[in-house]
């Protein structure tokens, strides 16, 4: 190897992403973050995905203060996320001006590397996230989800990665998310793309089948620009290559290894450490799981479609849905299984099982997929299977976000006694129930008992607040608005009462 490849290391996201639900707290990143930021990484993944919906759903966080902390902590570093180009970090099509306004500020607030795929690598949900990234002066990495089927070959995604690059992208990304990229045809695709296009070629791989280092290295030996890592102790299973092995592997002799393996080994330490604190959300399996080859199941499809069978104390009957799943895929045009085709695949295969009929119930998500609202699919859909979800309605052939009206001024109007600034409104945009709940939490509203609100608007209204006692009494928080004002706000979205912000 003559030429020095770049590291990624996706430890802040795609590792705990796959290992322990999306759940670790910004609170456990930021006291290694300056250690991350010696290291020399090509950059850090650290936001995007399901992060944005774990934070504000689960962590009761504000993803976008963990954008920023991470970048004052991290000024060395290039931040980078994952963004599903229509989806952005949810699991519909939004209108283009809420993709653009996200990649705006998420730009402006620390975003270095926007890395962009759709589900059913249709270019057109990717343009608009594509050129909303360049306008900013971001690394731009357009992305394609490796998968395999009749219809998918090394010459189709030579053409994706053709037309990505047409569309002004700064680098191509293979995404290898279920693992499932034999060494062999990693190492030919790379040589092919190489031959048709200018930019450098970052691989994303996981170890879900015990593949990926070797399928690492043949990418390397292929030409192959970028590679992605996890530290050592988030590493593995349904996670990522270690990144001190594929560091040390790529050591020429007489030369010093590309990253400092010794601090390495202390960040490894420490993440071992904060793995132990999140040890209720592992899987209950960390080993290989050659299913994925068979099935084409990324580790977060496989636990999401144990808890639905758990849920419905059918958990012994994984097997059967495990074979279904591929049919349900085939008949639905070999989508490549990841958010969000991965959920909508494995639940209709899971209802097939559990109801003892294939598609004796259709989701709306599989209707909508079957429309084309996703996108267009690789392969035609199973006629049989389009009667049965849409009748005689015809899918659509054009670009989904063509039919969506805009929805940010919108979001500005429902989130106005919410929201502290254009972060908070795009939050709301993307995910509007769960943005309210976790403001109100933020803002101490759900913590005011129902029949306190009543006798604290009377004080309020009634008492010149500075002789009030009770509000002499209440604590005034920095960085927040005052109870006085909660009580109020609260008060005036029950009743319309309240005209403007407080």
């Amino acid at each position: 190897m003559a030429k020095k490849i770049g590291i990624t290391d996706t430890v802040l996201r795609d590792a705990h992403q796959s290992l322990l639900a999306t759940r670790m707290k910004t609170e456990d990143m930021l006291p290694i973050a300056e250690k991350l930021d010696k290291v020399g990484y090509w950059s850090v993944e650290m936001w995007g995905g399901a992060t944005f919906d774990s934070c504000l759903r689960f962590l009761k966080e504000d993803p976008w203060e963990r954008l920023k902390k991470l970048k004052q902590s991290m000024p060395h570093t290039k931040m980078q996320m994952l963004l599903r180009g229509q989806n952005v970090v949810g699991y519909r099509h939004y209108p283009d001006d809420v993709v653009e306004a996200f990649v705006d500020h998420a730009h402006s607030n620390g975003i270095d590397v926007f890395r962009i795929f759709d589900a059913l690598n249709d270019v057109r949900n990717m343009e608009t996230a594509i050129k909303a990234a360049k306008t900013t002066g971001a690394h731009v990495e357009g992305s394609f989800c490796f998968t395999t089927s009749p219809v998918h070959t090394i010459q189709m995604f030579v053409k994706l990665a053709k037309d990505l690059e047409a569309l002004d992208c700064d680098s191509i990304c293979i995404k290898d998310m279920a693992g499932i990229l034999p060494p062999d045809v990693a190492y030919h695709m790379v040589r092919e793309l190489k031959e048709n296009i200018s930019i450098p070629i970052h691989l994303h791989t996981h170890c879900t089948s015990g593949m990926a280092v070797a399928t690492t290295l043949k990418a390397v030996e292929a030409g192959v620009d970028l590679v992605d890592t996890a530290i050592s102790s988030l590493s593995m299973g349904t996670s990522h290559p270690p990144t001190e092995t594929i560091v040390a592997m790529l050591k020429q002799p007489g030369e010093s290894a590309m990253l400092d393996l010794a601090l390495l080994t202390q960040i490894a330490d420490y993440f071992r450490d904060v793995r132990r604190k999140y040890r209720e959300f592992e899987m209950d399996y960390f080993v290989v799981d050659t299913n994925s080859l068979a099935f084409q199941i990324p580790g977060g499809m496989l636990s999401n479609l144990s808890k639905q069978l758990k849920d419905q104390n059918a958990l012994n009957r994984m097997p059967e849905v495990l074979e279904e799943v591929p049919k349900v895929r085939a008949e639905l045009g070999y989508p490549p299984l990841v958010t969000p085709t991965s959920q909508i695949v494995g639940t209709q295969a899971a209802l097939n099982v559990l109801l003892g009929e294939r598609y004796k119930m259709i989701p709306m998500e599989t209707k909508n997929l079957v429309r084309g609202l996703y996108g267009k699919s690789a392969a035609p859909i199973d006629p049989e299977v389009k009667k049965k979800a849409i009748g005689d309605e015809e899918p659509i052939e054009s670009r989904p976000a063509d039919l969506l009206q805009p929805e940010l001024e919108k979001a500005k109007v429902d989130s106005a006694l919410m929201a502290r600034g254009m972060e908070d409104v795009i939050s709301w945009a993307l995910f509007p129930q769960v943005a309210k709940e976790y403001f109100e939490e933020r803002d101490g509203l759900r913590a005011i008992p129902e029949e306190s609100i009543a006798a604290l608007v009377v004080a309020l209204f009634h008492t010149p607040a500075p002789q009030n006692p009770i509000q002499s009494a209440m604590p005034q928080t920095a960085g927040r608005a005052s109870p006085w004002k909660l009580v109020a706000r609260q008060e005036g979205i029950r009743h319309g009462r309240t005209g403007g912000r407080l």
